[in-house]
């Protein structure tokens, strides 16, 4: 995806944390297109950095098929040598982008070098108190987001 759309795409976006995605099989290779791109039929690539983290969305046909549970959080690798893209799993299990189906939903949790707005999305992030005052309702994530800028 990033190592062949980097060559042939006309444009590419760059993820950010709280995107959702989907696989995309475009020129016979995966691409991570936004989830609205995913039935265009020029969809535009989205290109994460090396050590991007993501949540992986199985739906219940994939979890059967794929013999895994409903979601996994991975980190994105961009390999050097060869040049391929990989998903790295918890257990050290490395899978191609190549080969996970087509219309695979996935959520970028983590941008490297954004991790302090990455924290606001993920649900284990710890949240930095950035006004002084007691409030009894939690403010809701684009009041939380919005508080870093």
């Amino acid at each position: 995806m990033c190592w062949y759309s980097a060559t042939h795409a006309d444009k590419i976006l760059q993820a950010e944390a709280g995107q959702r995605l989907g696989i995309r099989k475009v020129h016979g290779c995966s691409w991570a297109v936004r989830e609205s791109d995913l039935h265009n039929a020029r969809p535009t690539p989205v290109c994460m950095l090396d050590q991007t983290r993501v949540l992986i969305r199985y739906s219940e046909v994939q979890q059967v098929t794929l013999h895994t549970a409903p979601e996994a959080e991975v980190v994105f690798r961009m390999l050097t040598k060869p040049k391929r893209d990989v998903f790295v799993f918890d257990d050290g299990r490395e899978v191609s982008l190549d080969s996970l189906p087509s219309n695979l939903i996935f959520d970028i949790l983590e941008v490297p070098g954004k991790e302090d707005l990455s924290a606001v999305l993920k649900e284990d992030g710890v949240e930095e108190p950035v006004a002084v005052g007691i409030s009894s309702k939690r403010d809701s994530l684009l009041e939380r987001v919005l508080q870093f800028f």
